[in-house]
């Protein structure tokens, strides 16, 4: 991996987070509420200029933003008294709460549409494969293949001592060998190397996989079918992101969450690809953190878990405790963290598996 990769992700990451956060802040606006301040960027203060009453600022870590919302750091606290000519989002009605709430996802929602359209329209899409051999063109992090050593751009020339000719050679023994030792052989410019690799069993595919994709020369679309290939694609991954999420929990699909080590992983190998790739990733990360943030999981540290919060509230007739929100908060905190260490702790496996000395 790149140095340079770095830099590019925490600047990629960092443009998903405040496009998700100036959806909160327009619609907050739109409907009264006071905004103390809008920041590109965490830590110390770059620049700042205050407009109608509204503090931007810009911060030293391109890691992100913020929109500081009157009323909503307060919702664990129970009613609190506005100041004078200040409106909180607590006193807004419950439609308009779920609105601010979800505009945040929705903003990436519509980013990574109109980035698919980018792509169709004006990069391409893949048409054909590159070359008759069996070329690299992108390797899944936390993949067998990652962990043996593949990369974009390698080619792979023998499998168990057979000579592999093709990708579609290269796949149809490789859907067959599930969970079997194979011998891969792979060049890299004037360099042969040869690994051991386990495909691992896909539920969803019904067959091995070692985690690669072939490359591929790309075929850009009319306007007109960019945009219908946008739309179509966000509105697919709108309904089989949550599906696939709900199936990795009932174990008929490989979970293959990503933390931002395998994220920059993700992108290192999308830059190595070309531009279609790093876009594609750009849009898919899009997507997932607007789905993610969206789901029905009634802990109050999502914004999806604030909707039902709010949800739940309003069926039952009265709001819960401040002691209840806190509670709920802790519990979906520690969940999340405890979800997101065993996630970096996979990725850090991984790249050990990858970097280690190999026979």
């Amino acid at each position: 991996m790149s140095w340079s990769t770095i830099p590019v992700f925490i600047i990629l990451f960092g443009v998903l987070v405040v496009v998700h956060e100036l959806g909160h802040f327009f619609f907050a606006r739109l409907f009264g509420v006071t905004v103390y301040e809008f920041s590109v960027g965490l830590g110390p203060v770059l620049w700042q200029t205050k407009r109608q009453d509204i503090l931007y600022s810009v911060r030293a870590i391109p890691f992100g933003g913020f929109a500081k919302v009157a009323g909503m750091e307060i919702a664990l606290e129970g009613k609190t008294e506005p100041k004078p000519g200040e409106r909180l989002f607590s006193a807004l009605p419950l439609g308009k709460k779920i609105m601010v709430l979800a505009a945040g996802s929705l903003n990436n929602l519509v980013l990574a549409m109109l980035t698919f359209i980018f792509i169709a329209a004006a990069l391409g899409l893949p048409d054909q494969l590159q070359s008759d051999r069996a070329l690299v063109g992108f390797v899944e992090p936390k993949s067998p293949a990652y962990e043996v050593g593949l990369s974009t751009g390698d080619e792979i020339v023998e499998l168990n001592g057979q000579t592999i000719n093709s990708w579609e050679e290269l796949a149809r023994i490789i859907h067959h060998s599930p969970q079997k030792k194979l011998i891969i052989k792979f060049q890299r410019g004037e360099e042969i190397f040869t690994r051991e690799i386990i495909p691992v069993y896909d539920p969803a595919l019904k067959a091995g996989r070692i985690g690669i994709l072939p490359a591929y020369t790309v075929k850009r679309l009319p306007l007109g079918e960019a945009i219908r290939y946008g739309v179509g694609v966000t509105g697919y991954q709108l309904v089989a992101l949550p599906v696939t999420i709900f199936k990795i929990i009932l174990g008929q699909e490989r979970a293959q969450f990503l933390g931002p080590i395998g994220m920059v992983g993700v992108v290192d190998q999308a830059l190595k690809s070309g531009w279609y790739l790093f876009f594609t990733v750009f849009a898919s990360f899009n997507l997932f953190l607007g789905i993610f943030n969206l789901l029905p999981i009634p802990l109050p540290l999502l914004d999806g878990g604030w909707i039902v919060l709010y949800l739940l509230e309003r069926l039952r007739g009265r709001e819960f405790t401040p002691e209840q929100k806190a509670s709920a908060q802790m519990i979906g905190l520690l969940l999340i963290a405890t979800f997101y260490l065993a996630v970096i702790g996979g990725d850090l496996t991984s790249v050990l598996r990858r970097l280690l000395p190999k026979s």
